[in-house]
Order: C-alpha cells, then structure tokens, then sequence
C-alpha cells in the first residue's frame, strides 16, 4: 500500500456515488482524511457551520447545487483563500469557461479510465 508522505484534508464534491466512492476509497487508502458531499450546497452549508481544515478540494465541475462555483465560495473565505482545486469533470476543456483555469491554484482533469490515480498522483505532488 502506497501512503502519502504527507496526510492531506481533501474535500470531495461528487454527486455520482460511484466516482464519488472510488475517489474516497483511494484517498484513505493512500493515508487522506476526506471531507466527502454529493452537492456543493452541502459542502458550503458544512463549512459555514464548522470551519474544517481543508488543504485541497477535489469537485465535479457539472455538479448539480452551485457546481464549479465553489471555487468563487472558496476564494472569499480567509482560510480557505489559498486551497488548490482540481476541478474533475468529464467535460472537455472545449466543453467549460476555461477562464477559470486562469485563477491561482486552479486544475483541471478530465474523467477517463485510470484518471483517478493520476489526479491523486498530481495532487499529492503540489505537496
């Protein structure tokens, strides 16, 4: 088993339980804690409540509730101002607003067989 040198706190937006469960599964299994949510509304209900450390978000661009503007949500909160989001969609760069790849700490993967690992492997790698 393949363990982080680092443990990271990894939000994880996904409504497709699937995708969701198989990133979650992987994240632990490499030594992560994962704040994990199917809707960007939940995410933000949870962190306005209680503010969790979180050193990385991991969302589905298409998401439904909010979707890719968590990064908007992110961005004007002090503590989570500077945390890298690796935006995971199976949109193509063709397919979104690309202008929001331009914002600091902003990533891009899209969804394909084996993606998980590489994007685990990318963001273990900014740390």
């Amino acid at each position: 088993m393949e363990v982080a040198e680092r443990r990271l706190n990894v939000m994880v937006i996904e409504d497709d339980d699937m995708t969701r469960k198989l990133l979650v599964i992987e994240l632990k299994r490499r030594g992560h804690n994962v704040l994990e949510y199917t809707d960007a509304v939940a995410a933000m209900f949870e962190l306005d409540r209680e503010k969790k450390p979180i050193d990385v978000a991991i969302v589905d661009l298409m998401n439904m509730g909010y979707g890719g503007n968590i990064g908007d949500y992110l961005r004007k909160k002090g503590e989570y101002k500077n945390v890298p989001i690796f935006f995971y969609t199976a949109l193509t760069k063709q397919q979104f607003n690309t202008k929001i790849l331009e914002i600091p700490n902003t990533h891009y993967l899209h969804k394909q067989p084996g993606s998980i690992k590489i994007l685990i492997e990318k963001i273990e790698s900014l740390f």
